[in-house]
């Protein structure tokens, strides 16, 4: 008898990725991410969640173009760049982040949403998150690695912010903080992706430096 042994090549399962916000750090980490994992051969489900459309004052932070006015977000980012036949799936969802509901079956989610709400969300979610926040040339990026003492005390009722400081680009100044959380969410996805320890938590501005958060104990009392 001839023993016949067949080798079966296991096929990876694409990550569920939701992207929730498709503003200044949602729409750079998404051009910084599909590139890269289309660079190191990875396979990807990701979801754009917004329901804004494009309007003129996005422009300049914000990965649009003047062809892109009035359109929703998500389905200018998606017809720019996703690729038919690619490894990278990408899909628009032009809604808000109202329920929990509408993250089930995500193996990763990340939020860069100006609103406390959303961000609460996807805090209690059992998957591995990304909270990315900035403002003017500040950044905060928080995780499911972060003590949740401290991720409360972080996220307290406030009214919808811009990542540009109130009258700063009327002044002539736009600021670069959105830039720097994207950079941190792209690298966040790409090591949970390959199973290495992604970056947990950060803090601080491109003109100070790095900031410190307060002491859990702190948070606590």
């Amino acid at each position: 008898m001839v023993e016949l042994l067949t080798s079966v090549k296991t096929i990876e399962t694409p990550k569920k990725l939701a992207l929730i916000g498709a503003g200044g750090i949602g729409t750079n980490l998404i051009e910084l991410l599909v590139p890269a994992l289309q660079r190191l051969g990875m396979t990807a489900h990701i979801t754009l969640m917004d329901d804004d459309v494009v309007e003129a004052g996005n422009l300049g932070h914000q990965r649009y173009t003047m062809e892109d006015l009035g359109m929703k977000k998500v389905n200018a980012l998606v017809s720019r760049m996703a690729i038919e036949g690619n490894a990278i799936e990408i899909v628009a969802q032009a809604e808000n982040l109202r329920q929990a509901n509408q993250l089930d079956g995500y193996d990763l989610v990340v939020v860069c949403v100006d609103r406390p709400e959303p961000r609460r969300l996807v805090h209690a979610l059992h998957a591995p998150w990304l909270d990315l926040r900035c403002g003017g040339d500040g950044y905060v990026m928080l995780s499911s690695e972060s003590p949740v003492a401290l991720v409360n005390h972080m996220t307290p009722d406030h009214e919808p912010m811009s990542c540009q400081h109130p009258g700063a680009l009327e002044d002539g100044n736009l600021e670069f903080g959105f830039a720097v959380a994207a950079a941190y969410g792209a690298q966040w996805v790409i090591q949970h992706m390959r199973g290495n320890q992604p970056p947990v938590q950060a803090m601080g501005s491109l003109t100070y430096g790095a900031f410190n958060f307060p002491a859990v104990s702190e948070v606590s009392a």
